[in-house]
C-alpha cells in the first residue's frame, strides 16, 4: 500500500509539470504539505519527491525546498510513448488493431507499448503521452477512464464509444452492417427473423448498435421483430440448445438467425447441423467481425467485416492530434463495414 501512496505522489507532481501547473523554477510542496493532502506519512512523500529528484526532474535544497529543473520544463514534447491497452489477447483482430497503430506512430517518431487491461496499473498510465484503450465494457472500464479524466491524459477509444468522460472513440458502423446482413435475411424470404445475443444491450455499444440496425431494417420491411434473450445465470451452452430446441418445437418455413458475432454464430451453426436442420434452407445465419474462422467454417458464414488495421490507424491519428493540438476538439470516427454473403444464409 505505501507503495502504492508513493506512486500516486510521484505521478501527480510529473503530471503537474507535464500540464503547466507547475513552471520550470516552481517551488513544489513540502514534505510535510505532501503528506498532508495525500493523509500519508512524510517518508512516503519523501520518497516521492527523492524518485523525482533521481530522475533530474526536480532538485532539492535543504532549508529551501523542491524546485522544477530546466529539464523537466518541456517534458511534455519529449514523451514518446504510446500505451495501447487490451481486454485480452488475440492474434487476429486485436493484433490488427496493433498493427495499424504501430505502423501509423512509428511513421511520427513515437512508440507504442501493449498490455493486457487485467496487468495495468493506474499510477503508471501518467508515464504516457497518450493511451489508446480498447474497453470490455462499462463496469471494467470505469476506473481507468476516471483517472485518465482526472490527471488529463489524452485517450481514444477503441471498438465501443462509451459516453462518460467525452474521449473520442474509433468504431465500426455497426448499425449499418447489421441494417444489411438483415435486409439480406429478408430478401432470402424468411419467414420470421430473430437477434441472437447473450450480452446486455446496456452495456456493450457494438452489440447494442447492431440490435438497432436489425429493428430498423424490421420496421423498414413492416416485420415483426424478435429477440432471443439469454438469462444471466445461464452457460452459453444452455442458451444455445435452448434456442435449437425453439427452432424444432416452432418450425417455420425458414427461419433467419442474426447473430451478435462470429464467434457465437459459429457454435449455433455447429449445434443448428447436429439437430438435423438444414442450413440455409430451413435456418439462415449471419454473423458480424469477419473472423478467421468465419470462412474455414463449412457451411461458410456469412458476416460482416471490420477494417481493424484502418481502426487502428485512425485510432492512432485521433490521438496525435489530441496530444499535438490539444486545443482542437477530437470527435469520434465511424469507419464502414463490408458484408460477405456466403453459404450460411443462401
Amino acid at each position: 500500500m505505501a507503495e502504492l501512496l508513493y506512486k500516486k505522489i510521484y505521478h501527480f507532481i510529473k503530471d503537474q509539470i507535464k500540464t503547466g501547473q507547475f513552471q520550470k523554477g516552481d517551488r513544489l510542496p513540502t514534505e510535510k504539505e505532501l503528506s498532508e493532502q495525500f493523509s500519508v506519512s512524510r517518508i512516503t512523500s519523501k520518497r516521492a519527491l527523492v524518485e523525482l529528484e533521481l530522475e533530474g526532474l526536480i532538485t532539492r535544497t535543504r532549508g529551501k525546498g523542491s524546485f522544477v529543473t530546466e529539464k523537466m520544463a518541456d517534458i511534455s514534447e519529449k514523451n514518446k510513448d504510446l500505451l495501447l491497452i487490451l481486454p485480452f489477447a488475440s492474434d487476429y483482430e486485436l493484433g490488427d488493431y496493433a498493427r495499424g497503430i504501430m505502423t501509423y506512430v512509428a511513421q511520427n517518431d513515437y512508440r507504442l507499448m501493449v498490455q493486457l487491461a487485467s496487468t495495468v496499473s493506474l499510477e503508471s498510465l501518467s508515464d504516457y503521452a497518450g493511451i489508446i484503450y480498447y474497453p470490455e465494457d462499462v463496469n471494467h472500464s470505469i476506473d481507468l477512464l476516471f483517472y485518465c479524466d482526472s490527471y488529463k491524459i489524452p485517450v481514444v477509444l477503441l471498438d465501443k464509444a462509451l459516453d462518460l468522460f467525452g474521449f473520442p472513440a474509433v468504431v465500426a458502423d455497426n448499425k449499418g452492417g447489421s441494417y444489411q446482413l438483415t435486409q439480406h435475411l429478408i430478401e432470402e424470404a424468411c419467414d420470421r427473423i430473430v437477434f441472437v445475443a447473450k450480452e446486455s444491450f446496456g452495456e456493450v455499444s457494438s452489440v447494442r448498435d447492431r440490435y438497432l440496425g436489425y429493428l430498423s431494417a424490421m420496421a423498414d420491411a413492416s416485420l415483426k421483430s424478435s429477440y432471443f434473450p439469454k438469462a444471466e445465470s445461464e452457460t452459453v451452452d444452455v442458451y444455445l440448445n435452448q434456442l435449437v430446441d425453439c427452432l424444432l418445437e416452432k418450425q417455420v418455413h425458414k427461419t433467419g438467425l442474426v447473430v451478435e458475432n462470429d464467434w457465437l454464430a459459429i457454435q449455433l451453426v455447429q449445434k443448428v447441423m447436429q439437430a438435423g436442420l438444414s442450413i440455409p434452407d430451413q435456418v439462415a445465419i449471419v454473423g458480424f467481425d469477419n473472423s478467421q474462422a468465419s470462412y474455414l467454417l463449412s457451411p461458410q458464414l456469412t458476416t460482416a467485416a471490420q477494417d481493424f488495421y484502418q481502426m487502428g490507424q485512425e485510432a492512432a491519428r485521433l490521438l496525435l492530434q489530441t496530444i499535438t493540438q490539444p486545443e482542437l476538439t477530437v470527435s469520434s470516427c465511424q469507419l464502414p463495414v463490408q458484408v460477405f454473403i456466403r453459404e450460411s444464409s443462401q
